[in-house]
């Protein structure tokens, strides 16, 4: 694991502890990036599936209704 040095507001990082019940800044951190990434992933998925078009037809099969 890489040991990296940043500056942060000293405030936001109390907040966050209060707020997540983590033990330390570096699990404040670690936290806040794993929920950066899903984030952002889950994003992603999100839009490749809106992008998908005329399922139906590229399944070449039949698709059920629900109603």
């Amino acid at each position: 694991m890489a040991l990296t040095s940043v500056d942060l507001d000293p405030r936001l990082i109390e907040r966050a502890r209060i707020l997540t019940g983590a033990p330390s800044n570096r699990a404040v951190l670690d936290l806040a990036l794993r929920r950066l990434i899903a984030s952002q992933q889950k994003d992603a998925m999100i839009a490749g599936i809106a992008g998908l078009t005329d399922l139906e037809a590229g399944l070449d099969s039949p698709v059920a209704s629900t109603s």
